[in-house]
């Protein structure tokens, strides 16, 4: 069975961090570069030009991060415009919209052993699978996470050992822009490094946006959904203790540029766990997400996704926010093993 290649860092500044993440992970980044040259329509200058547009904007609140992306160029040997492409390829990859992921959360009062659990099925392009990776990230600050990421990028997913979490999916609204704001990148990674859900949950809400995305953080002390865009940032909470989603808007349905109600693979993960509510535990949770359930057979919108038009499921996730622990597969549930690995 496969396995996403796994990358320890230690380091006390962000462009050393960086750097350590570009000389591990070089070969992924070109693999990842070249799949992205293919990928976009337009002349890879002017790819690289839509992405510089967001440097100046972000120098202010951001410097680090952006020291960051520069070791990681520094350390893979490419361009820094070019990690600038990467670690904003979720903007610049919205027109047209792309069908990604569905996330979930099981509070204590829904799981076995009154643990807090976090997850998704990560969908999108299968190529996508070969220049992703894992990292375990010591900061040297007191912050330490775990995270799966495209290869380059600051992160996509994870959770750290202040029991702070969080996973995303892809929104599409009438309110998007080609404009600039905080690429969810960068926004991602403060919530990884938050010290507590309200911390970073005011990371998200007082960000900028040019675009819509829906991201689900989770701690130790409960969960909380936000569904934002260029004009509302939404909160849902979960609903007896579960709370799922995917890509489409549960409030402010105004917005959807596109509502289908074939996206509604939230709703199928969430009668899945609702069976076993009070008794949830890992093995079962990756049993709701192996499912393959349509409505319709030619949606594309089975939780565990095997449509190549679209998007397939390339990283099925869940995080044990309680005992720092992640089980991760690598490809569809249905066809792999969850690897465990511990914060």
């Amino acid at each position: 069975m496969r396995e996403f290649k796994y990358i320890t860092i230690d380091g006390n500044t962000p462009y050393e961090r960086g750097k350590q993440h570009g000389e591990a992970a070089r070969e992924l980044i070109a693999l990842g570069l070249d799949r992205y040259h293919r990928k976009f329509k337009a002349p890879w200058e002017t790819v690289r030009e839509k992405a510089e547009r967001y440097v100046e904007f972000l120098t202010a609140d951001y410097s680090d991060l952006l020291d960051e992306i520069r070791g990681i160029g520094d350390g893979a040997g490419v361009d820094f415009e070019d990690m600038m492409v990467l670690n904003t390829r979720y903007e610049l990859s919205k027109f047209p919209f792309a069908k990604e992921c569905t996330t979930f959360a099981v509070l204590p009062d829904a799981s076995e052993n009154r643990h807090v659990y976090l997850g998704m099925n990560w969908d999108n392009a299968r190529w996508m699978q070969d220049s992703s990776l894992l990292f375990h990230v010591n900061e040297q600050n007191g912050i330490r996470y775990f995270c799966m990421t495209e290869a380059g990028q600051l992160i996509r997913h994870g959770f750290n050992n202040f029991g702070v979490g969080i996973v995303t999916n892809n929104l599409d609204s009438k309110a998007d822009t080609d404009g600039v704001g905080v690429p969810t990148n960068f926004m991602r990674r403060r919530v990884i490094t938050s010290r507590s859900m309200e911390e970073a949950v005011d990371h998200i809400v007082s960000a900028p946006r040019a675009v819509s995305c829906n991201l689900m953080i989770g701690s130790e002390n409960g969960t909380i959904d936000l569904e934002v865009n260029p004009k509302y940032d939404i909160r849902i909470m979960p609903d007896n203790g579960i709370l799922t989603h995917a890509n489409h808007f549960r409030v402010h349905r105004e917005l959807e540029k596109d509502f289908d109600q074939a996206f509604f693979r939230d709703v199928r993960l969430y009668s899945l766990l609702e069976r076993r509510r009070g008794s949830i535990n890992p093995e079962f949770i990756q049993d709701c997400l192996k499912d393959h359930y349509r409505e319709n057979p030619e949606s594309g919108e089975a939780v565990c996704n095997h449509d190549e038009r679209w998007a397939v499921t390339i990283a099925s996730q869940i995080y044990d926010l309680t005992a720092k622990e992640a089980f991760v597969c690598c490809g569809n549930p249905c066809e792999g093993t969850y690897r465990h690995y511990s914060l």
